[in-house]
């Protein structure tokens, strides 16, 4: 497995992964095409945001990205292919994203998770810090809040 930077013509592949990462926890189809919006990269995303994409061969198989809010990094994508899953590679596209984000000069980053990720991010050592509530057509949904402490580079 390889980790470089995407580039725009990246953008498909990784709307790809994405739908078919949030697929992979079951979710009705409906909500996959009420969230194709967030799920969706576009050039112009990875042109104007940190992204960073880990291959197989020549094949994408996840990406993560960052996205500054004022004051706060925000992790916007983290997503690996549902049969790449559990070898490393969501770990080690959030060590490199983290890696850019420190190089950048931000000392924590954001994460607002998918319920079913959240143990993942807390064994990265993220900590939870609250919730976003929403609703999606009647179900009510909890999504944690969790920060993550980037050490200084070096």
């Amino acid at each position: 497995m390889q980790i470089t930077r995407a580039v725009p013509d990246d953008a498909a592949d990784l709307t790809r992964i994405a739908q078919a990462a949030k697929r992979h926890w079951g979710y009705p189809d409906e909500w996959i095409t009420r969230w194709a919006p967030t799920l969706t990269v576009t050039p112009e995303f990875i042109t104007a945001h940190p992204t960073v994409v880990a291959r197989m061969e020549a094949d994408a198989i996840g990406f993560a990205a960052l996205t500054g809010l004022g004051r706060q990094l925000r992790l916007e994508h983290l997503w690996v292919l549902p049969e790449f899953m559990g070898r490393g590679i969501g770990r080690g596209l959030f060590q490199e994203i983290a890696r850019v984000g420190r190089a950048a000069g931000w000392s924590s980053v954001q994460v607002i998770s998918d319920p079913h990720a959240e143990g993942f991010y807390l064994r990265l050592g993220a900590r939870r810090v609250g919730e976003q509530i929403s609703d999606l057509e009647g179900h009510r949904r909890a999504l944690p809040v969790l920060l993550v402490n980037l050490p200084p580079a070096g």
